[in-house]
């Protein structure tokens, strides 16, 4: 049955679950999103997920015991990132953050985290640790590594953790290795929507001088939502034994097979190309964005963030929902700095969606300009309409993830395909 007659059978058959699927690949083709978070999966992702491999039963496992999949996703993912250990199957990245958290502290453990993060994955009487706080100097944007050594040293912390997730710049991950080694905490690294730039080898891997790395295969690497673990093989035991006292004895093939394919697409010379697109958008949205006069925080921007200060008079919330109307997607924050008393309202701004759906420099740059423009305006409907006519003209026909990214290979000629296409003509695929 080709999709047309299975979408006309579902619209008949269930017409409220078909509209909620026509409302959302509705709003995903009109909209362009700027979110870190937002961008479509892979073609080969989205398909072996919902293949027939999904239709295995779930094996269930020890953290001895992997199937045939889960070592190949593993073995995938080290390679691509050159780390010694990896966990795959767990859900989200909320999921692999709590995992790490019970591992490495105790209830009432310090924890000297980059703008508290992953604070807000601590729920439970046995997660009660205790939240130091370091962040960039509010005048040069930049860590101060002589004041994260001195309050490393006063609060001993078990556990370091940086999280850029919305930090334009790349720092010196050899430094924090050093401070984790002088007061022995545990170094954690969470790549967040870095996590592509990093397996594309475009921004310097913090892989090699952190105990455990945690993201998402989701969002910047095109595949299933899901949260990975990197660790030294000396935590390897440990983590894995952790992982299944916490509940998560495996993962389904589907979604197995999906990350495995995930990860051989991110080591392609395609995404290779995809990676330096999403950097060279990033500074054209950089450079539009101060054309129109807004004041951009952490410029030159050294990976796919762009962080722009909202106006004092706007409130951040309210700008992301008028420009909804117009069709673009933001996400608001607070810029935090190591001060307590200095933050920013800031959006944080992404070019991975924009650049898998195909978008250039110049659609950046205008993209920008134009956002720039509505910020400093008054924000009304009239406003909101400038920027919905630039949204609506730029992502007209665009796809929502483009071929071109796709890796370029010629289709195998042996037995195995044969059988392939001819089950898929059975199933009618």
């Amino acid at each position: 049955m080709n999709n047309k007659k299975l979408l006309q059978r579902l619209e008949n058959f269930d017409p409220e679950l078909w509209q909620v699927l026509s409302n959302a690949l509705r709003r995903q083709i009109s909209t362009l999103s700027l979110i870190p978070t937002d961008s479509a999966a892979s073609p080969f992702s989205s398909y072996l997920k919902g293949s027939a491999i999904g239709n295995d039963f779930i094996d269930y496992h020890g953290a001895e015991h992997y199937s045939s999949l889960e070592k190949i996703a593993t073995a995938r993912v080290c390679k691509l990132f050159d780390a010694e250990h990896a966990i795959v199957r767990l859900g989200n990245p909320a999921a692999a953050s709590r995992v790490v958290l019970q591992a490495f502290a105790n209830s009432g453990d310090n924890i000297l985290s980059f703008n508290n993060r992953k604070i807000e994955h601590c729920t439970g009487e046995q997660m009660q640790y205790d939240f130091v706080k370091f962040g960039v100097e509010p005048d040069t944007f930049r860590l101060n590594f002589i004041k994260l050594r001195s309050l490393a040293l006063l609060c001993k912390p078990k556990l370091i953790i940086y999280s850029p997730v919305n930090y334009p710049y790349n720092i010196d991950c050899a430094n924090l290795r050093k401070i984790a080694d002088e007061v022995n905490a545990v170094l954690w690294i969470d790549l967040g929507q870095n996590a592509g730039l990093i397996a594309a080898k475009k921004i310097p891997s913090p892989v090699k001088f952190a105990d455990v790395v945690t993201f998402a295969a989701s969002d910047a690497l095109h595949g299933p939502q899901t949260g990975i673990i990197l660790c030294k093989k000396k935590f390897a035991d440990m983590l894995d034994q952790k992982v299944i006292d916490t509940g998560h004895v495996s993962r389904k093939k589907n979604v197995l097979a999906a990350l495995a394919i995930t990860f051989a697409e991110a080591g392609c010379e395609a995404y290779e190309d995809y990676a330096e697109q999403v950097l060279m958008n990033a500074r054209a949205l950089e450079k539009g964005l101060k054309k129109s006069g807004a004041t951009v925080l952490c410029s030159p921007t050294e990976n796919h963030l762009v962080i722009v200060r909202l106006p004092a008079s706007s409130n951040g919330k309210i700008v992301a929902e008028k420009l909804a109307q117009a069709n673009l997607l933001v996400k608001p924050e607070t810029f935090m700095t190591a001060k307590k008393d200095i933050s920013y309202p800031v959006l944080r701004l992404s070019t991975l969606d924009p650049t898998t759906r195909s978008l250039k420099e110049n659609d950046l740059n205008k993209v920008g300009q134009t956002l720039g423009k509505f910020l400093l305006s008054v924000q009304n409907d009239a406003a909101i309409q400038a920027v919905e006519k630039v949204i609506r003209k730029m992502v007209d026909n665009q796809p929502l993830f483009s071929d071109e990214w796709l890796p370029d290979a010629e289709a195998a000629q042996d037995d195995d395909s044969d059988l392939m296409m001819t089950a898929m003509v059975h199933w009618r695929l």
